[in-house]
């Protein structure tokens, strides 16, 4: 097994650390888009089912941390999300 494609799913969790920690700090995502993050997420689900019926682990474990970044990232800009 190629331990390299195992880097993706490091630099996704790094990547989606300092939009987290601004959300988190601010608790505000008024310039953020939420269906940007809504579409991430579904594409990003699809990728992982087609990882786990291919039995393409490195891809699948890669793209779950993304999902697991992205969807924290989608649950904080809702709930920060002030109501117009």
């Amino acid at each position: 097994m190629q331990y390299i494609f195992y880097l993706p799913a490091i630099l996704f969790l790094i990547s989606g650390l300092p939009q987290m920690i601004k959300l988190l700090k601010t608790k505000s995502s008024e310039d953020i888009s939420v269906l940007m993050y809504l579409i991430t997420c579904a594409a990003i689900i699809i990728i992982v089912v087609d990882a786990y019926l291919n039995r393409n682990t490195s891809i699948m474990v890669s793209n779950l941390a993304s999902l697991v970044i992205t969807g924290t990232n989608t649950f904080l800009v809702i709930k920060y999300k002030k109501n117009n």
